[in-house]
């Protein structure tokens, strides 16, 4: 499928517009996704088969990554009961048992009736809430925020010929199921530091444990509603986008206005339960990137793009190289499984407090020609205050970010301060790579 972009301006949606929340069935000409992305093309469905842990499933990244994936038990206990990956026993990991759970269950023949769509977006916010969810969003269901053939790979098959059998083309989705219900779960803070290390994995996991178990338990709660509801058909990104969430970064990860980017970001709910939608958001984002690049700068996998935005499927976004990143894992499974490097850089990523508010505020307010002025030096009090580089020591139980033994049996231990992050450097190579695209992009432009 093939989602052409409409040149006209789209205008936003009132309240009561029911072609906005699809109250009546309708489909927009194509979903707003704010300020951070914008569809200058062609955009197409994402194929399922085709993300990496389906491609890699399926042995196309090669053996060790296969066997990274499928064959390995992590020396942590915390991170063996994380996820199913890690673990010894998949029946001992909450979140394998939860996605179980969360398909199955019948709906309620006794609906209630919704005379109030506003009314029930706020109730089924304050539910999802309740439940344990950090933030929560409407989106308006639009068939380019589905997989190809409505359906989410999870067994290796995505969009083939196998996978497809009775899957619904998008478009009957989208009717089917008008609004979609988007759920992010926060990491704690301080654990979240210690990137590149155990502590930071155990909070990690954790929350995307909370998160699944708050996903399961709002599917089943619409149910009793008398409503359907699935997870699966809606890629994740593009409806948070959607839904009002935050904005997409240079890392390509969604950032929030509260929580910055320490945040699990699930698959959404679809259902037909009637719901108002919420509007994309600007807090900045995609002013703030264009100067910072301090994820880009630590990257040290050099995954992040330094320069500008890339057109990408039809979207002007910043361009990443997941290939690169994912492809570090098993290099570094002794020391830690997740970098989560480019979200603790991440200015936007702070605690929760009156001055972080404040900064995103001041940003958000400023009228877009001026916000240059803004910028700089919210930047520059960022690498003042918390350092270009976050290295602070962290202590979690039994863990500690402050020592680390290595396989020959030495201990390293710092100045009481600061973590240890082993065995990798930051991106020391971004300017040299920039300099040779430049000599490059001159010899090129010297021959023609």
């Amino acid at each position: 499928m093939v989602i052409k972009e409409d040149k006209r301006r789209t205008p936003e949606p009132e309240e009561n517009d029911s072609n906005r929340n699809g109250a009546n069935g309708a489909i927009p000409a194509y979903p707003h996704l704010g300020r951070s992305v914008r569809v200058v093309g062609q955009w197409e469905s994402v194929d399922g088969s085709q993300t990496p842990h389906e491609k890699n499933k399926r042995g196309e990244l090669g053996k060790t990554l296969f066997n990274y994936y499928f064959n390995r038990v992590s020396k942590d206990p915390l991170g063996r009961i994380g996820t199913d990956n890690y673990g010894a026993d998949r029946r001992n990991v909450l979140a394998n048992v939860v996605g179980a759970a969360g398909r199955g269950g019948s709906v309620n023949p006794q609906r209630i009736a919704v005379n109030d769509p506003k009314a029930m977006t706020q109730h089924i916010k304050a539910v999802a809430e309740f439940l344990g969810a950090s933030e929560v969003g409407i989106a308006a269901v639009h068939p380019s925020l589905l997989y190809a053939g409505s359906r989410a790979a999870d067994d290796g098959t995505g969009n083939t010929q196998e996978g497809q059998s009775g899957a619904a083309a998008p478009s009957e989705t989208a009717k089917k199921y008008p609004h979609a219900i988007v759920m992010v779960g926060a990491w704690d803070y301080n654990m979240g530091k210690a990137h590149r290390h155990r502590i930071g994995d155990a909070t990690y996991h954790e929350s995307g444990d909370k998160l699944q178990v708050t996903y399961a338990n709002l599917i089943h709660y619409i149910k009793e509603l008398g409503y359907s509801a699935v997870r699966g058909p809606a890629q994740s990104m593009p409806t948070a986008l959607a839904a009002g969430l935050g904005e997409i970064g240079r890392h390509g990860l969604l950032i929030t206005k509260t929580y910055g980017s320490r945040v699990h970001l699930g698959s959404p709910i679809l259902t037909d339960l009637p719901l108002v939608a919420d509007k994309p958001i600007d807090i900045g984002v995609a002013d703030f990137c264009k100067v910072c690049k301090k994820c880009a700068n630590t990257c040290p996998t050099n995954s992040i793009s330094v320069e500008g935005k890339a057109v990408i499927n039809g979207v002007e976004k910043y361009k990443i190289n997941w290939e690169t990143c994912y492809r570090l894992r098993p290099h570094v499974k002794e020391f830690w499984g997740i970098c989560l490097t480019c979200v603790t850089v991440c200015p936007y990523t702070k605690p929760k407090t009156w001055w972080h508010l404040l900064a995103v505020q001041t940003l958000k307010r400023t009228p877009i020609p001026l916000r240059s002025l803004v910028v700089y030096p919210l930047k520059w009090l960022d690498d003042a205050v918390w350092g270009k580089v976050p290295r602070k020591r962290v202590q979690f139980m039994s863990y500690d970010s402050g020592s680390l033994k290595l396989p020959s049996g030495e201990v390293l231990k710092t100045d009481g301060k600061t973590g240890i992050y082993y065995p990798l450097k930051e991106n020391t190579r971004r300017f040299d790579i920039l300099k040779e695209k430049q000599r490059a992009s001159k010899a090129f432009a010297s021959r023609r």
